[in-house]
Formats: structure tokens, C-alpha cells, sequence
């Protein structure tokens, strides 16, 4: 009587086999899509900051600590709020450290395009800011498996101004 070997116990390498072919495959495309899923947050923290940007310029004016107003504009450095300070405040607090290259725009849609402040808008005016972050900034691989140069995020919003009215400072009197 002839004794055969259990089927199994002939195919037991193959299996190592497949995984050692099939093992680069599954990790390059688990980097891809931990690569995407970088890009698609990066875009939204943008997007965020953008939008924390924008909700500082339909201001236009802030009342101040001592009851004055301060005006909001674009540059930094300029005033305290400030667009391009908000946005990068915004960056840094949700954890892009690296702001090198980073670019922020402020324009006008509508009304007096040639405007460069949001103090300067009128109520309803329409405006954007868009923000550009390097990729080489916030990338986690240095594998290239989508190499995009730069990420972009653009809010459009309105101006919030208060139309201009004026007051009567004398106190009303009462005769009796």
C-alpha cells in the first residue's frame, strides 16, 4: 500500500510566494491612500483658515478695548486682527508648523476691485481669500506617489460693514 502526502503540505511556500510578489503592491497602495487622506485634511484645515480669515474681513471694523475703532486689513503687521496673521495663526494652531511659502490673497469681486483693505469695503461687497500651502510643507512620505506642488483652499464671503448712520449725542431732558 502506497502512502500519499497530504495536499497541503505541497503547496505551503506558495503562499509566501504570492505575499512576497504581492506585499509591495498592498504597501504602495496603503501609502497612496494615506497620501490622499494627507491632502484631503491639509485641504480642509485650509479651507478653515480661510474661512476664520474671512469672518475677520466682513468686519471690516472692530470696536477696540478703549471704545475706539480699529480697522482690519489685509498685510500683517499692519493692524491687530489681520487677515494674513488670522490665517497663519489658524495654520499653526491646527499643526502645519512649516508656514515657509505660505501665501495668502485678499481681493475684491465686486464694487472697487482696485481696493487691497477689507476696511475699505462697503456693506454686501463681495470678496475672496485664498490660501497656498507648499506640499513639501505638510507631506508625511517622501515617497512621490502624487507630487502635487502646492495645495490650494479659496473662500468667497461678503462684507458684514454696518451702514454709516449718525447719532444724537445730546442727552434728552426732562421738563416737568
Amino acid at each position: 500500500m502506497r502512502i500519499c502526502p497530504k495536499r497541503g503540505s505541497q503547496r505551503s511556500g506558495v503562499a509566501a510566494v504570492e505575499l512576497a510578489f504581492l506585499m509591495p503592491l498592498l504597501l504602495l497602495l496603503l501609502v497612496g491612500v494615506w497620501e490622499v487622506g494627507r491632502i484631503i485634511h491639509v485641504q480642509t484645515l485650509m479651507a478653515n483658515a480661510a474661512r476664520d480669515g474671512a469672518r475677520i474681513a466682513a468686519q471690516a471694523r472692530t470696536v477696540n478695548m478703549i471704545g475706539s475703532y480699529t480697522e482690519i486689513r489685509f498685510a500683517s503687521g499692519t493692524s491687530t486682527p489681520n487677515i494674513e496673521d488670522t490665517v497663519r495663526a489658524y495654520l499653526a494652531g491646527s499643526g502645519i508648523t512649516d508656514l515657509t511659502g505660505v501665501t495668502v490673497t485678499f481681493q475684491f469681486l465686486d464694487g472697487d476691485t482696485t481696493l487691497t483693505d477689507p476696511y475699505q469695503g462697503v456693506k454686501n461687497q463681495q470678496f475672496r481669500i485664498v490660501v497656498t500651502v507648499p506640499y513639501e510643507n505638510v507631506r508625511w512620505t517622501t515617497l512621490s506617489i502624487l507630487n502635487p506642488t502646492t495645495l490650494t483652499a479659496e473662500v468667497r464671503w461678503s462684507c458684514l460693514v454696518d451702514d454709516p448712520f449718525t447719532m444724537n449725542t445730546e442727552m434728552p431732558g426732562w421738563n416737568p
